[in-house]
This record gives structure tokens, C-alpha cells and sequence, in this order.
């Protein structure tokens, strides 16, 4: 296969990981279980009411409010309601529907009079030449930035990346009968070509710009939409640099709360301890770390030594022999997953055996085998633990989604190798497409940009997915989440070393 289809096939996993919320709560909300063809759901939010027929010279009547959503989770219901009144006169008379998809927000107009004129959005963040861009009345256009320079180290394929589209688009004739239409742009991991990468999407037009993981790639590209006014959600980034930042929107928790969660982490399972951390040496990373040091004392931990690597430094024998030296029993590895794949393998030849913390994927676990789990590896993230196969536990809770998962795949991807080392990024993807097909339904019939912004803004503790934490963008109305996932790594029922959630939906 062509490096450029690799390249392709890459980009949805990565993309992914921005959309992604981490792995289910047992107290979050329980959504919908389903898309319908016109993008409902089988659960829907409350019902709305209705407007009353109008006297021809009748006055003006405010209308009234969707109805909340109900405890189980957040409805898919158009945004906004119609006016109230079939024969209302100039003035209007009546009452006007509406319906609400997470809080009740997106309820119905005031006034009545005839017609189908839904509630204003309350965003007016794009002009209105700007508010359709990439929606028509049959299509969503997205655009994606994303790291697929690393495609073949996932044992992906172009293929394996899209099938939840596929299935959402054939099945049921995409959301309100607009097929979401994907396409991505190869960042090459680093910051300037990200900006290139979404100067290329910018040009398709996209209603959205998707943006994969890259703590340095994401920074640059949110400057970049500031200028040029694209609805931008992203994966992970330091909230460095955003003061002022209008465009850009995430439901993930920044680099400096993943900091301090790596802290809480080591407190909890090895308080008390001495802290070695080896460090990307990037400016976009360093915030965690300073982070993590920022509260460390507070968790009982102390850091004892702290190694700046250079991006695929490839040989750690100094560093590891630094953490050595300095008594660490416990080392955090602040890189990214083929990295501390790399570190652990040279670690476990020099027969170092310290704790180990470090974003958590099965690429990692399963080519360590027997050495990820002597000791068991810690790991915090923002995504959800997945093994194939696996329903009980601490997977119980999204089983569901993990089971709608991989029967997708069952259907329209066979061929994809669910339980090898790239399942999990696989079934990030797909959670991530399905939590925004989530929330394009609820921006309903009538859906634009502003519509989209006020959906995001309205994630007061709901959960959009079984397999997300709940989302609350009350804060600046741009970053949606804090929680992480806590996961340990072990021995599946595959035989296969995984990890999987200790503890779920954390806090600060």
C-alpha cells in the first residue's frame, strides 16, 4: 500500500483522540442509545409544547421552553421550536413549540403567527456568511489535521477508519438526512505543517476543523483560526496562549490537568514515593510538567530528578541511568506512546524496574508482553481503556458501545484486527465520530455553526456517549472536561497484555 493511503487510513485514528471524551462514569447520565435515520434517538429529551391556534387580531403570547431533558441523558431533539399558532394574525397569538436536546436551552421562540421560524441561536460568534459554511441541506463537510505519519505503526489501514460514517451514512441516511462527509490533511507532527494542514481544510470549506493529538501542532493551528475564523474542536493542548481565543473549542482536559493528574496518580497508588520524570522539551509540554510539580507535595510525592529529552531522541541510557542514580521508585514518562515504547524497551534491558507512568495504549503493552506487567504500567488518560472481547469489570459500564463497536466492524471492516495493537486507537475513533454525530443531531434540523457552538455550550454534566464523562462548558465556554481515566495494564482474555479503567471520570 502507498505511504500516501497509509496516510489516509492514519487520520481518523488520530483524529479521533480530539473528539474523544474519557472513559464512562458510573455516575454519568445514560444517552441515547441510538441514531435514527433523521438523526433522533430512541431516547429523546422532553417534549415540547405546542402552539395553539391563534385569533386573527390575537396578541402576542411568549412562547414557552422545550422541555428539559430527562435524567437519563441528553434527547436528540431539533434545536428550537416552531412558532405558535396556525392562524395567528399580524401580531401573532399563541404559544410556540420547542424541544431541547442537553439542557433546555435550544427552546422555543416567543411570540406566535404562523410559519416553522425556529428560536435564534444565542452564539453569534460567525457572521451570518459564515455560519453555513460546510452544511447543506445533504451534507456536513469536516476537515481533519492529523499526525498520520505514523499510520503502519498502529498496523492500520486505510480502511479501518471511517466505518463508523459508513455506517451512520448508509444505515441511516446520515443526520437528518445529511451524509457527514470526511476528509484530512497530513500534519506530519509538527506545528508548521499543521498550519499548512489546515490551510489545505480551509479551503474545502469544512464546517468544522478536527484536530488530532498533538500537544505542539494544536497551539499553532489555534492562532491560525483566530485569523481566519474556523470552527475549530481539538484534542489535548496547554491552555497557554488562548487568552482571547474565540474559535477554538475542546471536550478534553488541558495538558496542564493531565500534570496534575499524573500526581494525583502517583499519591494515590505511591505516596510517599520519589519521582523521576523524563520530559519532552517542548514549550507545549512543559506547562504539565510545571503542573504536576505544582501539586506533587500536596499528593505526598516528591521529584527527585527531571531529564528534558529531545522529540525521538531514540537512545535514553543516560536518562535512565539519571533516574538511577537519583533513587527514583517511580519514573514518569511524559512522551508520547512509540517514544515510551522505545524507553521502556531499553529500561527493561538494563534491567531498571522502577513504576512506571505514561499515557496508556496497547501498542505499548502488548510489545512489552510479560514486561508491562512487571510491574503492572500506570497510565492516565483522556480517552477510554478498550479490549476486545472484554465486557466485564470496569468495561461494563460502555459494553454497550463496545459491542455496537465491533459489530460494525464485524460488518463493514472484517479484516481489521480489533485486538492487536491498534483496537483501542481504533475504538477512540470511533467514539469520538459517534459523540459528534451525537451532538450534529442535537443541533438539529435547523443546524449551523452558531447552532453547533450553543450545543457545545450547552454540556452543562451530561455525557454525550455511554463511553464519555460528562462534559460542563461553563467555565470560559471553550474546554468541556477535566476528568480522566485512571488504568492499569493486564492479562486479557485474549491472552494479550491490555490496559483497562482502575478508576474512571476523575476529577481535580
Amino acid at each position: 500500500m502507498s505511504r500516501t493511503r497509509w496516510q489516509r487510513g492514519a487520520c481518523a485514528l488520530i483524529a479521533a483522540l480530539a473528539l474523544s471524551s474519557a472513559a464512562a462514569c458510573s455516575s454519568a447520565p445514560v444517552p441515547p442509545n441510538a441514531l435514527a435515520a433523521d438523526g433522533s434517538s430512541t431516547t429523546n429529551g422532553g417534549s415540547a409544547t405546542t402552539g395553539g391556534t391563534a385569533p386573527a387580531t390575537g396578541t402576542s403570547a411568549p412562547g414557552t421552553t422545550g422541555g428539559s431533558a430527562p435524567v437519563s441523558g441528553p434527547g436528540l431533539a431539533p434545536a428550537g421550536g416552531t412558532t405558535g399558532g396556525t392562524t395567528g394574525g399580524a401580531t401573532g397569538g399563541g404559544t410556540a413549540t420547542g424541544t431541547t436536546g442537553t439542557t433546555g436551552a435550544l427552546g422555543g421562540t416567543t411570540g406566535g403567527g404562523t410559519g416553522t421560524k425556529v428560536a435564534a441561536p444565542r452564539s453569534t460568534l460567525f457572521t451570518p456568511a459564515e455560519d453555513r459554511i460546510g452544511i447543506t441541506k445533504d451534507s456536513i463537510t469536516l476537515c481533519v489535521h492529523a499526525a498520520l505519519t505514523y499510520a503502519q505503526a498502529f498496523g492500520t489501514k486505510d480502511t479501518d477508519f471511517n466505518v463508523f460514517w459508513q455506517a451512520l451514512n448508509t444505515e441511516k441516511g446520515g443526520i437528518f438526512g445529511r451524509k457527514v462527509n470526511v476528509t484530512y490533511e497530513n500534519d506530519n507532527y509538527t506545528p508548521t505543517d499543521a498550519v499548512t494542514a489546515a490551510t489545505k481544510c480551509k479551503a474545502k470549506n469544512p464546517f468544522m476543523l478536527l484536530g488530532g493529538i498533538g500537544f505542539d501542532q494544536i497551539p499553532a493551528v489555534r492562532n491560525y483560526v483566530e485569523q481566519n475564523h474556523m470552527f475549530y474542536l481539538h484534542h489535548t493542548a496547554t491552555i497557554n496562549g488562548t487568552k482571547g481565543q474565540k474559535y477554538s473549542f475542546t471536550e478534553l482536559p488541558t495538558v496542564e490537568r493531565l500534570g496534575q493528574a499524573f500526581a494525583q496518580l502517583a499519591g494515590s497508588k505511591y505516596k510517599g514515593a520519589k519521582i523521576g520524570i523524563i520530559e519532552r522539551d517542548s514549550a507545549n509540554w512543559s506547562p504539565g510538567v510545571a503542573a504536576f510539580k505544582s501539586v506533587a507535595g500536596k499528593y505526598g510525592v516528591k521529584v527527585v530528578a527531571d531529564n528534558k529529552v529531545a522529540q525521538n531522541k531514540g537512545n535514553y541510557t543516560q536518562d535512565l541511568l539519571d533516574m538511577k542514580n537519583a533513587g527514583a521508585d517511580v519514573v514518569w514518562i511524559w512522551l508520547n506512546a512509540l517514544e515510551s515504547t522505545q524507553l521502556l524497551k531499553q529500561a527493561k534491558a538494563q534491567n531498571f524496574n522502577p513504576h512506571w507512568l505514561l499515557f496508556p495504549f496497547n501498542l505499548t503493552s502488548q510489545t512489552l508482553d510479560n514486561d508491562a506487567m512487571n510491574p503492572p504500567l500506570d497510565g492516565v488518560a483522556m480517552y477510554p481503556a478498550y479490549s476486545k472481547g472484554d465486557y466485564a469489570g470496569t468495561f461494563s459500564s460502555y459494553a454497550a458501545d463496545m459491542k455496537e463497536f465491533e459489530a460494525q466492524y464485524a460488518k463493514y471492516d472484517s479484516g481489521a484486527d480489533l485486538s492487536g495493537i491498534g483496537g483501542d486507537l481504533l475504538f477512540l475513533n470511533w467514539v469520538g465520530q459517534k459523540a459528534l454525530a451525537v451532538q450534529l443531531a442535537q443541533c438539529g434540523k435547523d443546524c449551523t455553526r452558531n447552532r453547533m457552538v450553543d450545543v457545545l455550550e450547552g454540556y452543562t454534566g451530561q455525557a454525550p456517549t455511554k463511553t464519555s464523562c460528562p462534559l460542563d462548558f461553563r467555565g470560559d465556554g471553550h474546554r468541556g472536561s477535566v476528568d480522566v481515566n485512571f488504568m492499569t495494564t493486564y492479562r486479557s482474555p485474549s491472552g494479550k497484555v491490555n490496559w483497562r479503567n482502575t478508576t474512571a471520570c476523575v476529577g481535580p
